[in-house]
């Protein structure tokens, strides 16, 4: 009977921690979406598109001005496929570095929080995370943006 006990109480350890994983995930994204953490994407989506070779060579054929036109333009087309999982990555990094509390209490307060100032000390941290999560999803969006900004350019 011991061992019964012992075990339920095991498992139900293991329930409440997952739990709170889960709940810990779901604040997160509530403070990711509410203050629009993850608004960043375009910005950091045209400062890696305008490295590559292939924008290069779309200045090279349209000019500097058209290419960041026509670049934008298609990063904002694929953006909304993407949007809803870059924000899960972004809360899913706050979620690992960040309790539930203080992340209720940052979507409750907001800036006013006790905690803001350890939401920005916790950057070093968020980022690294963030950027391991979602590098794949930032480098099939740009492939998809950039390859219809490259047909553009080429004769058919």
């Amino acid at each position: 009977m011991q061992k019964i006990i012992s075990y339920a109480l095991v498992v139900l350890s293991l329930v409440s921690t997952i739990a709170v994983a889960a709940t810990s995930e779901d604040i997160a994204l509530t403070l990711v979406q509410k203050y629009r953490f993850g608004q960043n994407l375009p910005a950091i989506s045209y400062q890696v598109a305008s490295q590559t070779q292939t924008y290069r060579m779309i200045v090279n054929k349209v000019g500097e001005q058209k290419a960041q036109s026509m670049v934008r333009s298609e990063i904002d087309k694929v953006i909304p496929d993407y949007q809803n999982q870059w924000d899960k990555n972004l809360a899913s990094s706050y979620a690992q570095v960040i309790s539930a509390d203080k992340l209720q209490s940052l979507v409750d307060e907001g800036p006013s929080s006790k905690y803001s100032s350890e939401l920005k000390t916790k950057q070093g941290e968020i980022g690294p995370l963030m950027q391991a999560k979602s590098t794949g999803l930032l480098n099939e969006m740009l492939i998809k943006a950039m390859t219809s900004a490259f047909n553009q350019i080429v004769p058919k």
